[in-house]
């Protein structure tokens, strides 16, 4: 091994303010790709008298599995085997193929439990890895694992995102045009800026539009793609437009989606906000959050599964945010298996709570900085809510059983963020919460 490495190009990104803004200049420049237009927002927006607009950013994320990357592979000269814990055990099978080269019918693939995978587990490095130092041990199955500071240094990452989002408000407060500009890292995901309610009906003129910026750390998949950021950036920027036109973010919501021709949309709304008690009086430092979006849907009314949620919070008067309850209603169309459903939920709402309040990778003269837990925060035990409650009265019947083990991703962080600013009054607009100041007189 070399005793010094080249970092390459990458070592231009001297720090994460450095990156940060680089993303953050992009969305000052006109988009690469057109994703949606719509009527003619842009025109509607310049001679419009009340505009709502503010920038949103999400930074890399790491999957924190619990499990490290590792696999065990014994490889002969004319046979492979592959034990692996991997999303795409299809995937190991054609890497394990193509590594060895023996073909792949003498190649055989067990797959074994996962100890969390969140789409990090679907590039086939850590089986590659494996199998590569496994061949020069012909006969003798080898084990490999990756360090915690391997698996997290060497990750594939939420994309870092930032976006502008701007609307023009009619006289009843209801948005009127809709623009969207964000930039982010190459192959960045834009599903729920160009197909959330706003972008496919709500808003007669739409504009979505996006710029890759070339970083050289490499992004993918992270539970709820796309959505899991891009629903934070839209349903905390509805309860701006909610704030600038004087309307109780649950109203506002009832109205803007009693337009949508899903009226699950609605009955979520409606059976969240009154299991949760929405609109009780709480004490000082205490705030309510609401926020809905889907997962799967694309854009198509009765489609996918939509949740709407409300997180419960207490912030001390040092900016110390604890989190009371989340609550959760949800229709997937229907539901086969209730108790694999809450689960799903109730966990996916967990990861959801971290993802918002800690996590965050950062670069420094083109490396990741973080290397473990000490400097990756993740909730405890002591740290989740006291109830998770899932909620079955707005499943609407629809003859869908739509996937469900995304959907707390869309909703849960921005019903946090807007819970926040209940409590304090301030307006979080980007991620994670932990580095923002939240303290109150």
């Amino acid at each position: 091994m070399p005793i010094e490495w080249d970092d390459g190009a990458g070592a231009q990104w001297k720090s994460n303010d450095q990156v940060v803004k680089a993303v953050r200049d992009a969305i000052d420049q006109p988009g690469e790709k057109v994703e949606v237009k719509v009527g003619n927002a842009l025109q509607v927006l310049d001679k419009h008298s009340r505009v709502v607009e503010a920038v949103y950013h999400a930074p890399f994320a790491e999957h924190a599995t619990m499990e490290p990357l590792n696999g065990t592979a014994l490889v002969t000269a004319d046979r492979v085997e592959v034990w692996q814990p991997s999303q795409q055990a299809a995937q190991v099978h054609l890497v394990a193929a193509n590594e060895t080269g023996v073909p792949p019918e003498r190649v055989f693939v067990h797959q074994t439990f996962v100890g969390g995978g969140f789409g990090r587990r679907i590039f086939g490095d850590d089986a590659r890895m494996v199998v590569a130092v496994a061949k020069k041990f012909p006969g003798r199955p080898v084990k490999v694992i990756w360090t915690r500071e391997e698996t997290m240094r060497q990750g594939r990452y939420r994309h870092l995102t930032t976006v502008r989002l701007r609307a023009g408000l009619d006289p009843q407060g209801m948005p009127e045009a809709f623009h969207v500009r964000a930039a982010g890292t190459p192959a960045f995901r834009v599903r729920y800026l160009t197909d959330c309610p706003l972008s496919a009906g709500l808003a007669p003129h739409v504009h979505v539009e996006s710029r890759a910026v070339p970083f050289h750390v490499m992004g993918s998949d992270y539970r709820g793609p796309g959505t899991n950021v891009n629903s934070f950036f839209t349903e905390v920027f509805v309860d701006e437009c909610a704030a600038a036109a004087g309307i109780d973010p649950l109203e506002y919501r009832l109205r803007l989606f009693a337009k949508w021709p899903d009226a699950a949309w609605v009955q979520c709304l409606k059976e969240v906000a009154g299991k949760a008690g929405w609109g009780r009086k709480l004490a000082r430092g205490w705030g309510q959050g609401i926020a809905i979006a889907n997962w799967g849907g694309a854009g198509k009314p009765e489609g996918g599964a939509t949740v709407a949620a409300i997180v419960t919070v207490e912030v001390s008067r040092k900016g110390e945010v604890r989190v009371d309850s989340v609550d959760m209603a949800i229709d997937p169309g229907r539901v086969g298996y209730p108790d694999g459903l809450r689960s799903q939920l109730e966990g996916g709402a967990i990861f959801a709570l971290n993802s918002a309040l800690n996590e965050q990778v950062t670069v420094q003269d083109g490396r990741i900085v973080e290397g473990n837990y000490h400097q990756y925060p993740m909730l405890r035990i002591g740290d989740t809510p006291k109830r998770i409650n899932v909620h079955f009265g707005a499943v609407s019947g629809h003859p869908r059983m739509a996937f469900v083990g995304e959907a707390a991703m869309g909703p849960v962080p921005p019903a946090l963020g807007n819970a926040i600013f209940a409590a304090t009054g301030k307006r979080i607009r980007s991620l994670p919460f932990r580095v923002h100041d939240l303290s109150w007189t």
